[in-house]
């Protein structure tokens, strides 16, 4: 068990079991988050199995399948996401699981990370104007890592194809919707050849009728059809 000062606007002591301590987030939990803002996150972390008043991250011993930090705090931002209000809070847990990701090396859980930032800013892309731009953030680290996170992937799922790659998907339809058609194909290209889930020759297709009645026609820029980001 550990025992750190609350956010500098309480004074109480609060105590960290569970989850958190065990995977050393003790004391960033503290110190990141008010009284009110952890009470809020333990209220909306409900994984599957759990009672209603369970608090699985703070109290208890470990009892959940979380065998990272990162994959932890991945899948705690993604009970933040339904509420513009929560943005804040599941913007600082991903900060510190990409952080958890990159020292633990594990190119699966920066897949996921990113895919989660992903998923959290189009929910709410309409509501805040910088969110487009971390969109495309996302989009463009888990495209970088795309290469790696398929090898892992196979690695450690040999009888199952590649999921669908966020960044891949909402790139192109981001490039779509700029009628930046060509730089769209190239990225539908990328994953098709990568072997990412999606119906990559259908986009690409249509976004080929698009560029050709611009006037544009498609030009390959490598044998695979593949453009750098």
């Amino acid at each position: 068990m550990a025992i750190f000062q609350h956010h500098p606007d309480v004074q109480t002591e609060v105590e960290v079991e569970g989850e958190l301590a065990y995977f050393g987030l003790a004391s960033w939990w503290s110190g990141t988050f008010t009284g009110a803002e952890r009470v809020r996150m333990e209220e909306l972390f409900r994984p599957p199995g759990l009672p209603a008043e369970a608090r699985p991250l703070t109290t208890g011993r470990k009892r959940l399948s979380f065998r990272t930090a990162a994959g932890l705090l991945t899948a705690l931002a993604g009970f933040l996401r339904s509420e513009p209000g929560d943005r804040s809070l599941a913007m600082r847990v991903l900060a510190k699981a990409e952080e958890r990701a990159k020292a633990e090396d594990d190119v699966l859980a920066r897949h996921l990370v990113y895919q989660e930032i992903i998923r959290l800013h189009c929910r709410w892309r309409n509501r805040f104007p910088e969110a487009i731009d971390l969109i495309f953030g996302a989009c463009h680290k888990q495209i970088a890592l795309a290469p790696e996170a398929a090898r892992a992937f196979a690695e450690q799922h040999p009888q199952q194809t590649l999921p669908i790659h966020a960044g891949f998907q909402m790139m192109a339809i981001l490039l779509d919707q700029e009628e930046s058609y060509a730089r769209a194909i190239e990225m539908c290209k990328q994953a098709r050849f990568q072997g990412w889930s999606g119906n990559w020759t259908w986009r690409i297709g249509s976004l080929a009728k698009k560029l050709s009645q611009r006037g544009n026609p498609v030009q390959n820029i490598s044998k695979s059809g593949m453009s750098p980001l």
